[in-house]
């Protein structure tokens, strides 16, 4: 959890110094501007960073990815968030949230299987949330389909973000911690207490 944080601190600095930059100065200039004379003296770079509002478009997202993951090739990047893009338009998340995210589980690898069972890019575990989506009467994970096509684990983790949002949102302003935890409880499937 706390690299999860670390990741998501390290995304908004990127991104506040990225809309600096934007601004038309010359590159002597912005070498002058301190982001500490910049930004009031009591701000959190964790304010709000759930509650902003960034376009969900690919070339946004493929920026946010890479930060988090610059050794990640451009066309893998470019390739991931047109299918972030894509499943966002259906589920309403934020596309930081997503991108720390999957940072945080995967480190962006297709491929990835925790030792809890959770499956790809998206490090979903299925047995816990197919009881959940059959229950809310939602189609349930494909396993063969989660473990060989990416852009369809990018769409149900989307999927269970926009779930969790729903239901938590309102009363829990990190609503998005809850797609994993550490807690015994959880790892053993207790969908209970996970959403």
């Amino acid at each position: 959890m706390k690299k999860f944080f670390q990741l998501i601190s390290l995304l908004l600095v990127v991104l506040l110094i990225q809309s600096c930059s934007s601004l038309n100065y010359s590159k002597n200039d912005q070498e002058k501007i301190s982001l500490k004379k910049e930004l009031p003296k009591k701000v959190s770079l964790l304010d709000g960073f759930d509650k902003k509002a960034f376009p969900n478009k690919p070339n946004v997202i493929e920026k946010m990815i890479a930060v988090v993951q610059p050794e990640l090739k451009a066309e893998n990047r470019d390739k991931i968030a047109k299918q972030m893009s894509k499943a966002l338009e259906k589920h309403k998340v934020e596309p930081q949230i997503m991108v720390a995210i999957i940072d945080t589980e995967s480190n962006f690898y297709s491929n990835k299987v925790s030792s809890t069972g959770d499956l790809s890019v998206a490090q979903i575990n299925p047995d816990v949330w197919n009881r959940e989506l059959v229950r809310l009467k939602r189609e349930p994970i494909d396993l063969k389909r989660i473990k060989t096509d990416q852009e369809y684990a990018l769409t149900r983790m989307a999927e269970i973000l926009e779930i969790l949002k729903k239901r938590y949102a309102k009363s829990d302003s990190k609503w998005y911690a809850r797609y994993h935890s550490n807690t015994r409880h959880l790892k053993k499937g207790d969908v209970k207490n996970l959403v």
